[in-house]
């Protein structure tokens, strides 16, 4: 991960998915071929399978495709190209160079869509029930409760989650005695730890407490079966990606069962919370209305959700459609924080410079926190962890989520991009985000982990630390959190508690990778994550 230059991609899947994985995907293959017989024999002798080819190899060759239209006409002519691929309802997708990117992600709705081109992305209408989609209700509580106004509200919650899941996965000191006989704190034994699981599940209880509340962000059935509902879907939808669109209902129906079952196990535990939850709501509203005086709210997700699907009328105030809300945020906005922190812990374990940088996390921290009595609860404190926020933004740099993103469908007329060129309505647009940030052009050995690229500049400018770019700060060359008007919502609380939660691992563990690191690997338009990767972790002396 240390250097992440893309090479050729691999072809992996996890072992215990492998059989059903390779069942799917040769019944797959086989009926594509046999279509492709049928329709194209009439056309020519070989050429009719030149096409079809193609797009099945993009199963493998994605990112060598996108990388060599990037450098041959993003890079070279400023110019779209065309690329074959089974992830687009056509099988194709108009890549458009960066220079376009600002005026592109700024057209209007009645130019540019995102919205199917985003379901078809995670392919939701295999797992979930997507009409809630219909009205983004859940999106416009991100706006405005964890908007960037708002978001230091959370900031002592998800300061406190943090200590705990850590103390509860991680593990605390451990103790001996003194020469008296009483027991002191001291340094504890190294643990062997799946890496990529003890980050993410830390992440995942911070950000149910958010959602849900600080008594069911530790329920643990709870917990496990929002994992397995996310890595079901995620797992699903890397297949569906692989399959041609004239299959994918009978594949998606197969891939779907996982996820349908897990979350229909989630929903038999979030149902009861939210008709609890619906109750205290209507109950206070009576009691407005009577003018007597009544009891706050608790103040998390799920309230806030109950009042602005209220606000919207009585059919939105369903049980099982407030509880798909809410999987649906789960899986977007918990474990994608998850994915981000996990990255970055591995990223810095990897690096040849480790030692250095976990030493420079730990300086900045110590001394905010001789500055800041509060500790990691300070909103102060937690937007001056500059070298937190470079390192969080520069490993989300490198590990990106897919190689090419930011989809739009163009509809009414034909787009304008230029040039005298036009866009059909009807295609589907993107851009090579992986490549963009991977530009030499715009960073100096850009295939390189370096954690503190974007604070070392201003760190050597004292006084000019306004001037780095942050990690909720969307440019041409950064952009996990989308671009222009519609970029993340969540983006600030997401900054703000993997800080927290970084900072408080520089603080209080010793992390050092055990093998060899991860190689990048792909699926297609889909990254892997080093899921397998193994730490060692020891809580530091107190």
């Amino acid at each position: 991960m240390t250097d992440l230059r893309v090479k050729k991609i691999k072809f992996i899947m996890d072992e215990a998915h492998i059989i059903p994985t390779a069942l799917v995907f040769a019944i797959a293959l086989i009926l594509t071929v046999l279509v492709l017989l049928i329709v194209g024999v009439s056309q020519s002798r070989f050429r009719f399978l030149r096409e079809p080819l193609t797009i099945i190899s993009s199963w493998t060759n994605l990112t060598e495709n996108t990388l060599s239209g990037f450098n041959k006409f993003s890079k070279v002519f400023n110019t779209p190209f065309i690329l074959p691929t089974t992830w687009a309802s056509n099988s194709r997708l108009v890549i458009l160079p960066p220079s376009q990117l600002h005026t592109i992600m700024n057209k209007p709705e009645s130019e540019l869509t995102a919205f199917w081109a985003l379901i078809e992305h995670l392919m939701l209408q295999y797992f979930i029930d997507i009409s809630v989609f219909d009205n983004l209700i859940h999106f416009d509580v991100s706006k405005k409760d964890l908007s960037r106004a708002n978001v230091h509200r959370q900031a002592a919650s998800t300061a406190e989650e943090i200590e705990l899941a850590f103390g509860d996965i991680w593990g605390g000191h451990s103790t001996h005695g003194d020469k008296d006989g009483n027991e002191k704190p001291g340094k504890a034994e190294w643990k062997y730890v799946n890496g990529w699981e003890a980050c993410t599940r830390v992440i995942l209880r911070v950000g149910m407490r958010t959602l849900v509340g600080e008594e069911m962000c530790r329920d643990e059935n709870l917990l496990r079966q929002t994992e397995l509902f996310s890595n079901a879907l995620f797992g699903g939808v890397a297949i569906l990606h692989c399959t041609p669109t004239i299959f994918r209902g009978f594949v998606g129906a197969i891939v779907g069962l996982p996820t349908r079952w897990y979350g229909w196990k989630c929903s038999r535990i979030f149902i009861p919370l939210v008709k609890e939850r619906l109750r205290l709501w209507k109950a206070r509203e009576v009691a407005v209305g009577r003018g007597e005086k009544v009891d706050d709210l608790p103040n998390d997700f799920l309230q806030w959700l109950i009042a602005r699907c209220a606000s919207h009328g009585p059919e939105h105030l369903d049980p099982h459609k407030i509880t798909t809300r809410m999987l649906a945020l789960n899986t977007m906005f918990v474990f994608a924080m998850g994915y981000v922190f996990a990255h970055a812990v591995i990223d810095l374990c990897v690096s040849p410079n480790r030692d250095e940088f976990f030493a420079g996390l730990e300086e900045e921290c110590i001394k905010l926190l001789a500055q800041h009595p509060g500790g990691l609860a300070d909103r102060d404190l937690i937007d001056k962890l500059y070298r937190a926020d470079s390192t969080l933004r520069e490993s989300m740099r490198l590990s990106a989520i897919s190689v090419v993103s930011l989809p739009r469908d163009v509809v009414g007329q034909p787009l304008d991009i230029g040039n005298g060129m036009f866009v059909p309505a009807g295609t589907r647009i993107a851009f090579p985000t992986l490549h963009m940030q991977l530009d030499p052009d715009l960073y100096q050995d850009a295939g390189r982990f370096d954690a503190f690229r974007f604070s070392r500049p201003a760190e050597e400018s004292p006084g000019e630390e306004h001037k780095q770019d942050l990690m909720y700060t969307p440019t041409p060359g950064f952009l996990p959190f989308g671009y222009g008007r519609k970029a993340c919502p969540g983006r600030w609380y997401v900054s703000q508690t993997v800080k927290q939660a970084l900072a408080y691992l520089a603080l209080h563990y010793d992390v050092e990778l055990v093998g060899p690191g991860p190689e990048r690997k792909a699926l297609l338009n889909t990254m892997i994550p080093p899921t397998g990767t193994q730490l060692r972790i020891r809580r530091k002396e107190v």
